[in-house]
Formats: structure tokens, C-alpha cells, sequence
């Protein structure tokens, strides 16, 4: 159970749409608040998660030029898949509680000390994977899973040509295409990229 958190922490807000890569100051479209409010709980399924690890993906990028489909309105907290740990439950939660290691995709909000998200969107962190790695797991792995899984039908002994294997996607892709039984050819430009594959044991 929670009750009211007052308080603020620190956030990533977007306050207006230009370039990403703009450096942080008074006039960038980004800039750290310290003294952002703490997210509440806003349903009995909702749960509220101490940040551990974020993810930086193209999405976000596109959702600071204004260029992705989903456009938040001015200001709001950036945010994308993220890891951490239980902090507060609503009374409904059944899944999780506190103290569990977590992690998930959410459009905004997760740039920031704490987030809420409602119980159904979270995944359980296996024993074994640390917190760190977990943050970028679920936009890569589900991106691959949900195209390779279930929208290719991937089966034992295909052919999988994966191109950009060194990119989250592309390493996600190959270590779901093995595991899935196919033949995986793995293509990175340079050496600096191909290390990486062979750091990874992902060669082909």
C-alpha cells in the first residue's frame, strides 16, 4: 500500500520540440529539472518504480523534433524502456510488490528518479540479469520478438540475415533468431562492430 508521496526529484524534460543533440541550456528543447513532482499513484493497479536504468532510443529523439507518432503534449518528462524497483503499490496489485527488480516501456515519464506505470506493463527481472542491462531490454528484445515471433513465424533451420547485428535490435534479433533453431548471418560494418558481435559470441 501507498500513501500520498510529497516531494520532488529529478526529470528530463522535453519543454519544447528542436534538436536532441542541442547542448543542455536555458534555451534547449531539453533540460534537467530538479525539482520535478513525484509521480502518485493514480489507480489500486498502478505501481510506482525508483529508477535504476534508462534506454536511449531513436523514438525519443523523433518525439523531441516532434517527428514521432506519438506527440506528448508541452512540457512533459521523457521516457522509454527503463529498470528499477518497487517503490509503492496500489491496494489492486497483485503481480509485484516491494522490493521486486522490474522493467518496462513507457512512451514518457521515465527520464526521471521514479515513474508510474499500471501493473500489467511490468516485467519481472530474472535472477541473473542485472538491473543495468535490463533497462535496455524491452524496446530491443520486444521489437524483435514481436516481428521475428510473431509476425515472421520464424521456425527451426530458416535462414535469418540480420543487417546492423550490433545495434540493440539487431544483437536482440540474433540471440532470439539462435534460439529459435534458425541459421543466423550477422552483418556489422568495420572491425570496431564485428569485435563486438564476437564479444558477444554472436559471430556467424
Amino acid at each position: 500500500m501507498d500513501s500520498p508521496q510529497t516531494g520532488t526529484m529529478r526529470a528530463l524534460i522535453c519543454r519544447k520540440l528542436g534538436d536532441p543533440t542541442a547542448p543542455i541550456s536555458e534555451t534547449s528543447p531539453i533540460f534537467v529539472s530538479s525539482h520535478h513532482p513525484v509521480p502518485q499513484l493514480t489507480s489500486p493497479t498502478s505501481v510506482r518504480i525508483r529508477i535504476k536504468a534508462v534506454s536511449v532510443n531513436y523514438g525519443t529523439s523523433l518525439q523531441i523534433m516532434g517527428k514521432y507518432q506519438e506527440k506528448p503534449p508541452l512540457p512533459f518528462v521523457l521516457g522509454s524502456d527503463f529498470s528499477g524497483v518497487v517503490e509503492a503499490v496500489g491496494k489492486g496489485v497483485t503481480r509485484v510488490k516491494v522490493g521486486d527488480r522490474v522493467c518496462a516501456i513507457t512512451g514518457q515519464d521515465s527520464y526521471a528518479e521514479k515513474v508510474v506505470v499500471d501493473e500489467k506493463e511490468l516485467f519481472v527481472v530474472p535472477p541473473g540479469c542485472d538491473l543495468i542491462a535490463a533497462g535496455g531490454l524491452p524496446v530491443a528484445f520486444g521489437t524483435s520478438h514481436l516481428g521475428l515471433v510473431h509476425r515472421a513465424g520464424i521456425c527451426r533451420g530458416q535462414v535469418l540475415l540480420v543487417l546492423g547485428a550490433a545495434g540493440g535490435v539487431g544483437l536482440s534479433a540474433v540471440q532470439i533468431g539462435k534460439v529459435c533453431g534458425a541459421i543466423v548471418i550477422a552483418v556489422a560494418r568495420g572491425k570496431a562492430l564485428e569485435r563486438q558481435l564476437e564479444a558477444f559470441k554472436l559471430g556467424s
